[in-house]
């Protein structure tokens, strides 16, 4: 009696068993170890979807001799880029600019360009570093996509990360101004520099495209900190005024602000929770979704 994965299944997805007396096609019999191949499929003297797949792998593009310390760039670039602005940009900016909004502007601008470079680079190193790598395929990365609900949620956070803060930009600028800008665009500037990095990966169907949605949703919280401590110092700036109608209403618009700034990385940490999950799905899931 032989157990065969039949292409053609049930359509409850029972396998069928018959007896097999002689054939001239060979066969896997199912004795102590299991298929390891693609459900559904024929598996042909350990011929397996993953051996297939497997067959798939490039060359890797470098010399091992050339490429054996090359990775270390990649982190050395990224951290750079994080932590250098904070020890020199500063101080560059105190010394030839003057007033508390302009030396943020200044500083905001320099900070995020440094860090969208060391990104690259780092990405850059990882796609090199990574290779050989399976060919990547849409379809392929898109069958773990099918978990009941996940891109409603995508959709659902991409959308309130884009429109929450517009919104908010439109609802204080009339009482903040310039302020309102240097602390919400930022984050704003980064979903769209986010989209353009996948794009590109995408393009040219580089492996490492998961780091980006990962590297990008912690970076918005570090990206909501600084704009949440930037109207906190605002408030403290104000705290020998004396009292009147608009220092109440600028007070209360940039604590509204801190407060929906604490909610958007709620959002960035749900967002970030579920692609680890589509990820690393913990079961097969359908292509139909």
């Amino acid at each position: 009696m032989t157990l065969v994965h039949a292409s053609d299944s049930t359509v409850n997805g029972a396998l069928e068993v018959e007896s097999v007396q002689s054939s001239s096609v060979p066969v896997n019999v199912v004795e102590v170890e299991p298929f390891h191949g693609k459900s559904g499929s024929v598996s042909f003297y350990g011929l397996t979807h993953q051996s297939i797949e497997e067959g798939k792998l490039e060359s890797a593009p470098i010399k091992e001799d050339e490429s054996s310390y090359f990775w270390v760039w990649g982190p050395i670039a990224f951290i750079s880029s994080l932590i250098l602005p904070q020890f020199f940009i500063g101080t560059v900016v105190e010394a030839f600019f003057n007033g508390f909004i302009l030396k943020d502007i200044v500083t905001s601008i320099s900070s995020e360009a440094l860090f969208y470079i060391g990104l690259a680079t780092f990405l850059g190193v990882a796609d090199r570093v990574q290779r050989p790598y399976l060919q990547y395929s849409s379809k392929t990365w898109g069958l773990i996509t099918g978990l009941k609900g996940y891109l409603t949620s995508a959709f659902l956070t991409m959308g309130l990360k884009i429109t929450v803060p517009l919104l908010l930009l439109y609802v204080t600028w009339s009482v903040v101004r310039m302020a309102a800008v240097v602390a919400i665009a930022p984050f704003v500037v980064g979903c769209f520099v986010q989209f353009a990095f996948e794009r590109y990966l995408e393009k040219r169907g580089s492996s490492c495209w998961p780091l980006v949605p990962i590297i990008f949703e912690v970076y918005r919280l570090y990206q909501l900190t600084k704009a949440a401590t930037f109207a906190d110092k605002l408030m403290y700036s104000m705290k020998d005024l004396p009292a009147s109608p608009e220092v109440l209403e600028r007070s209360g618009t940039l604590f509204g602000m801190m407060v929906i700034f604490q909610l958007l990385g709620i959002v960035c940490l749900w967002s970030l929770m579920t692609f680890l999950l589509r990820l690393f799905p913990s079961r097969p899931v359908a292509e139909n979704y």
